[in-house]
């Protein structure tokens, strides 16, 4: 009996024995196990900092996001040993700026490049960029541009927002602002335009936009705008040219002083006026059908090849005394209206009222209007009344 007790207290006790000799080599293990995968994230954190230290940002970047996934310590004390480098990087960073021992250009880029963690609070290192002097103007400009944006000013919005620098903290949201400001600035310009369309302004409209291309770019919301425009055009040219008296010689005839009153031309006024193209003449008639009196010979000038004056049968509208166009920098004088913006008018002025700035006549030199003498301009917007009719061929 006490042979078998002492046999089972000896299997007992190197049963213990084995044990503690497990536990011993695990322990010793895991120590050394840890002692290794320590070296291997501190050699991992230092080839971090090393890379980021010499600027290769995204060689930094990609060691964080693809080594040592499986390392204990990387997920448990990463982020508050990245936090304490950055907290140390701009307190260095700053100390250089104040100093002048980095360049605006190196401190700006190292800056951005941390904020992309989002570990150091935005404010702390937009007090820190704004300390240079290079990215103050950028700054300034952000501001402002948010400023015009929410108060509707898109196209002031999208001259700041551009001069906002690549360096600066606020890059990306001013690229937000600007996407936003050009599209909301290309919205109210196409609505505008359509308000010019629906009274017939035509060339103004396609005029307004092209004035605008550098902003509005390649975009084919403008591209289908303009071919609309144009097409609107076409047809109220042809309603209220050719189509609406193609029953009449009078727009397949030359007309002449001899041949006035064997045409059946009609006005609903006493007058009737007449733009050879050809010889750049406009002959003003009294009277009433086929019994119409040549009263006055005017010299003009028609637009250009590529700013035509469109041909047709139209009828004088609305007059004014002054306009200016802000695309040609240049305005006239007496002018009355025939179809859209294309206009009767003295020739053109500077923006002074004062000083001619081409007094050519005979000769196609305008960009659609009729351009006339002074006074030839303000006889007919003197004497011409609304609705009289006006054929050019």
């Amino acid at each position: 009996m006490n042979i078998n007790k002492i046999h089972h207290n000896k299997i007992k006790n190197k049963k213990i024995f084995n044990k503690i000799v497990f536990l011993l080599i695990l322990s010793i293990i895991i120590c050394l196990s840890s002692i290794y995968e320590g070296y291997r994230y501190n050699k991992f954190i230092d080839d971090f900092k090393t890379n980021f230290n010499n600027y290769k940002f995204s060689e930094a970047n990609n060691l964080l996001l693809t080594k040592q996934n499986f390392n204990p310590f990387k997920l448990f004390i990463m982020n508050n040993d990245i936090s304490q480098y950055f907290n140390t990087k701009i307190k260095t960073l700053s100390e250089d700026i104040n100093s002048k021992n980095i360049s605006n250009e190196d401190a700006l880029i190292q800056l951005k490049e941390i904020q992309r963690y989002n570990i150091i609070s935005y404010v702390e290192l937009q007090d820190i960029s704004a300390s240079i002097d290079s990215i103050a103007d950028s700054t300034k400009n952000y501001n402002t541009g948010i400023d015009y944006f929410n108060n509707g000013k898109y196209l002031e919005a999208i001259s700041s927002l551009k001069k906002v620098s690549t360096l600066d903290l606020n890059y990306v949201d001013s690229l937000m602002y600007l996407n936003n400001s050009k599209n909301r600035f290309k919205k109210d310009l196409l609505d505008y335009c359509d308000n010019l369309v629906s009274n017939d302004y035509y060339n103004e409209a396609l005029s307004k936009i092209s004035n605008n291309n550098d902003i509005l770019g390649d975009d084919n919301n403008v591209k289908e705008k303009i071919v609309e425009i144009k097409t609107k055009q076409q047809e109220y040219l042809d309603k209220n040219s050719a189509i609406v008296e193609a029953s009449s010689r009078a727009l397949t005839t030359t007309i002449s002083p001899n041949n006035i009153n064997t045409l059946n031309i009609e006005s609903t006024t006493s007058y009737f006026i007449n733009v050879n193209l050809k010889n750049q003449k406009t002959y003003i008639y009294k009277g009433k059908p086929d019994k119409w009196q040549l009263v006055r010979t005017c010299p003009c000038s028609t637009g250009i090849i590529g700013e035509d004056t469109p041909s047709g049968s139209f009828s004088t509208k609305e007059k004014g005394d002054w306009f200016f166009s802000d695309k040609y920098e240049q305005g006239g004088k007496y002018w009355t209206q025939i179809t859209g913006d294309i206009l009767f008018h003295s020739v053109p002025f500077d923006k002074d009222k004062t000083t001619v700035l081409d007094y050519t006549m005979n000769k196609r030199s305008s960009h659609g209007c009729i351009r006339l003498s002074i006074d030839d301009a303000k006889w007919i917007y003197t004497n011409i009344p609304k609705e009289s009719k006006v054929i050019i061929k």
